[in-house]
């Protein structure tokens, strides 16, 4: 800590360099995490549309659709009827009054939706309602489901990467800051290893000023990283909460996602500043 007194300009200057680095590592993290459950949203909106033939009968569909609420793939069931559909139909060409006085109920087909737990079953669904007798049509748009997972991947993936190169580059920070703090005391170490001052009694200072760089720049990126949960909590943008790519079907509030994340960054500050100067001084201390 006296170390830090000292060299006041030097110590900010470290400082703001490790909060930079950590900030940037918790919003990647963040932006990891949204594009996952912006992704998942997504994959829960894709559907299987069953269109039914006017002589399949509302008895058949139900029967139809208690079979599918049997099934484990199928995860959501709406049935759409004739007047439903009329409705919805209004309610999207409202602006259209002349559109609106040729159609009727009875020229618009009930339908089913289905949606299923895990998006990569959509399409065997699909294939299979195609067979059934009184179906007219099923509605799969593959390209687009396809295009969910394929980013969906390349998102986790690409994300995973840059979190490790990110603490990567934060471990070389932590030594840069050490290395220059050891470049300019290095007299003053020379002196005190003349003068029989034990190794323990000259790396101490600066690990434990390493572990104050790192635990005091991750705690500022972590007031920023809960500023940030609590922003997305009040702008309600994830209704259902944040989505966790390796915890499918479970969703948490922002704010304890950043709780949590604040848990991530200060454990990182602390083994980062133990870890880096232990390095720096391994490395750049000759004894």
């Amino acid at each position: 800590m006296s170390n830090v007194k000292k060299e006041k300009l030097l110590s900010v200057s470290n400082i703001l360099i490790m909060t930079i680095t950590f900030v940037l590592l918790g919003l990647l993290i963040n932006i990891v995490v949204f594009s996952q459950t912006a992704l998942r949203y997504l994959e829960d909106q894709a559907q299987v549309t069953v269109f039914f033939k006017d002589d399949f009968t509302e008895d058949k569909i139900s029967a139809m659709k208690d079979g599918l609420s049997k099934d484990k793939r199928v995860s959501a069931l709406v049935y759409v009827s004739k007047e439903d559909a009329l409705r919805i139909f209004r309610e999207i060409n409202k602006d259209e009054p002349v559109l609106l006085e040729s159609v009727s109920a009875s020229i618009l087909p009930a339908s089913l939706e289905v949606r299923a737990g895990n998006i990569s079953n959509l399409k065997p669904l699909a294939e299979e309602l195609k067979v059934v007798d009184g179906v007219e049509e099923v509605r799969y748009f593959e390209d687009v489901v396809s295009r969910f997972k394929f980013w969906s991947t390349i998102v986790y993936i690409v994300g995973t990467l840059l979190v490790l190169i990110f603490l990567v580059v934060s471990y070389s920070v932590v030594i840069a800051a050490l290395r220059t703090t050891i470049n300019s005391k290095g007299v003053e170490f020379e002196i005190m290893k003349i003068v029989g001052a034990s190794d323990d009694y000259v790396k101490l200072p600066l690990i434990h000023q390493g572990v104050f760089f790192g635990l005091f720049s991750s705690f500022i990126a972590s007031v920023i990283m809960i500023l940030l949960g609590v922003g997305v909590t009040l702008a309600n943008i994830f209704p259902k909460g944040l989505g966790l790519g390796f915890l499918p079907g479970i969703f948490m509030p922002p704010w304890i996602f950043s709780i949590i994340l604040t848990f991530i960054l200060l454990l990182s500050g602390f083994l980062l500043g133990y870890l880096g100067s232990s390095a720096a001084i391994k490395k750049y201390l000759n004894y």
